[in-house]
Formats: structure tokens, C-alpha cells, sequence
């Protein structure tokens, strides 16, 4: 049976990521379900485990990705011969070097196809309610031109933020309009081809009323958005449960409320509309705990999952959709035929 290869990169080699890593797998069962190849330092590796007291069996030190071994936790040097210095708590020029050979080095991989999908573990290239550092260095990096869309999910909701363009004018409205319908054609596209919804029911969060004519526009192309819903009766009756995916628009307190009111164990984030499949634990490089042997590492796993789960319903999609039936008009035999009753029959 063929393992899917998961791509791990480093993030910030002084905060919580590397205890999270061994943690995560120092349980065999793990290699039962994927492939890792780590894209970062053993040195660090082993002076982490040390620190932390973590045994974990042999790396399997590897060149190139396409080097990784099933059953094994295979590991890329990126930091070439100048190792970083481990010190946990502290931003230093080295940890940032780090963080950005560690993805580059995978994003590479993902070009020579000898890795399947991405997990990134905390840095400072990484997304949260006002930043998409990581979405932009992506698209950067793969010069991807469409659109992509940082959601936050868990076991009971899929919820993403997204900022309305500030217009002025009539012109800037409609352009607008045309920005906002495109994005949630892709958002609803997003839950099909990567969560197996076929007929997602969106909700959209906004004070803006005027919405209402955009989404009867979508409802009658298809899309199935609801709303635009009021922010505080969303928020208090938590009605993202009832809602495949929820767009709050410009809304960022109650997106941020949102995912306060969920249990941070179990939240991760996903970045859709890329090539790849990339999910990263929803949790801050946290400096404060780095190299306490305190961190959770349940956020990590739970990242490592979904991206399995998103890549092998993608596959799946793609199966099911790769030959179409066209539609055929067929004649239904004489059911045209009309009789004339001004002629006599034939005797």
C-alpha cells in the first residue's frame, strides 16, 4: 500500500515546534499513516530530545526527498554546515535562516512531486487573523496567480476571514461585487473538491445588507450562501455549526470570538486553493513554553490528519470527475409524427 509522503518543515527551531514533532512521533502507530520527511536540522533534533528527555528511534538522514523510506522518520538537512544554535525563547537571525531554508527546501520537494503534501509547524511565516505571510510566500514561491483562502477548521466548523476591497465609487462597487461572487464560487468549489461536499451550504457574516443582491445572484448560479447574517446573533448562538463553511467579511472580532469559543487542541489551519495540500497546527511559536517539555502536541497530529484526509479526497475527486458524461439528445422515436386529418385514407 502506498504511504503518503508528509512534508514537515521546522518553522521557528526555538519555540515549541521540534517538541511537538517528537512528541507526535514517538508513537510507532504514526508511521502507519504516512511517510514523514522533516525538512530541518538533527542536530537540533537531538539537542531537543536531550533537553526534553524524548527517545525517539534512529533518523533516517536522507539527501534528496525522493531518498525517504516508509516505516521511518526520514529527516533533509536544509541549514547546510552551519547549524543553527538552539535557544529556546529567543527570535535570532539563524532561526529565521532556518525557517525559510526548512520551507523552501520542501516547496522544491513538492516541484520534483517527492512529496504529497505540507505541514508547517509554528514560525513566523505562518497565518493568523491579520496576517497571511505564509498564503503569500506560497504563492511567491509556486508563482500561483489564483486566489487562495486561509481557513480554520476543526471536528465542527470551517470558518475563514476575508476583507471587503474599500470602494468610493460606482465603478470600485461593482468591481467589488464581482470580487466577492468570484471568491465564494471558489470557496464553495474549495468544499467540494477538498472536503467531499457536493452542495456546500455557505454562510456569510457581514453588517453590509447590501449583500443580498450578490448572493441571489450566486443562489441562482448554483451556490448555496446564506445571509448576510447578523454579527452578533452569529457569534452568540453559534450558527457555524449548522453552516458547511462561514465567511466572516471584514469581520474580524467575532472571527477571532469564533475560534476563541473552540477548543484550541483540535484547531488547525488550511490553506485551500494551492496545488498543495497544506495544513499547519493553529498554535503560536510560543516562546513563553518553549523547552519545558509542556507543550501539546495534539494540534500537530491533528494537522498531520487532515492534510491525509484533504489529499485523498482530492484524489478522489479528481477520479470521480475525470470523464464526465456529455449530454445526448435522443430522438424518441415518432413522438413528432402529427396526423392530417384533412387527407382520405387510401382504400
Amino acid at each position: 500500500m502506498y504511504l503518503i509522503k508528509i512534508g514537515i518543515t521546522h518553522g521557528d527551531i526555538n519555540g515549541i515546534g521540534y517538541e511537538m514533532l517528537l512528541k507526535v512521533f514517538q508513537d510507532p502507530e504514526m508511521l502507519e499513516f504516512c511517510t514523514p520527511v522533516i525538512f530541518g536540522s538533527a542536530q537540533v533534533v537531538q539537542q531537543t530530545a536531550s533537553q526534553l528527555d524524548i527517545s525517539l528511534p534512529p533518523l533516517n538522514i536522507i539527501k534528496s526527498a525522493s531518498e525517504a523510506i516508509d516505516g521511518r522518520i526520514n529527516l533533509l538537512p536544509v541549514c547546510g554546515e552551519s547549524e543553527p544554535e538552539l535557544h529556546f525563547g529567543q527570535q535570532t537571525e539563524a532561526s529565521l535562516r532556518a525557517e525559510a531554508s526548512s520551507l523552501n527546501a520542501a516547496l522544491e520537494a513538492y516541484r520534483q512531486e517527492d512529496i504529497d503534501a505540507l505541514v508547517t509547524l509554528p514560525g513566523h511565516l505562518d497565518n493568523d487573523a491579520s496576517s497571511h505571510a505564509l498564503s503569500d510566500f506560497i504563492h511567491r514561491a509556486l508563482s500561483i496567480q489564483e486566489a487562495s483562502f486561509d481557513w480554520i477548521i476543526n471536528d465542527q466548523m470551517r470558518v475563514l476571514l476575508l476583507h471587503p476591497l474599500d470602494v468610493s465609487t460606482q465603478l470600485g462597487e461593482g468591481i467589488a461585487s464581482e470580487t466577492f461572487q468570484a471568491d465564494l464560487r471558489a470557496i464553495s468549489q474549495s468544499l467540494r473538491y477538498d472536503f467531499g461536499l457536493m452542495r456546500p451550504r455557505i454562510a456569510v457574516v457581514s453588517q453590509q445588507q447590501k449583500l443580498h443582491d450578490d448572493l441571489e445572484e450566486l443562489h441562482e448560479q448554483g451556490i448555496t450562501a446564506f445571509g448576510p447574517f447578523p454579527v452578533a446573533d452569529f457569534v452568540e448562538g453559534a450558527w457555524q455549526n449548522h453552516y458547511d463553511g462561514s465567511l466572516f467579511l471584514g469581520e474580524d472580532d467575532a472571527f477571532r470570538q469564533v475560534i476563541a469559543s473552540r477548543e484550541a487542541d483540535n484547531t488547525i489551519g488550511f490553506i485551500s486553493g494551492l496545488p498543495i495540500v497544506l495544513t499547519y497546527p493553529f498554535v503560536g511559536i510560543s516562546y513563553d513554553i518553549a523547552g519545558q517539555g509542556i507543550a501539546v502536541e495534539v494540534p500537530l497530529r491533528q494537522a498531520i490528519y487532515a492534510a491525509i484526509d484533504i489529499l485523498r479526497q482530492r484524489i478522489r475527486y479528481r477520479y470521480a470527475t475525470r470523464h464526465p458524461l456529455e449530454k445526448h439528445w435522443i430522438p424518441r422515436g415518432r413522438d413528432d409524427f402529427k396526423l392530417d386529418l384533412t387527407k382520405e385514407e387510401d382504400e
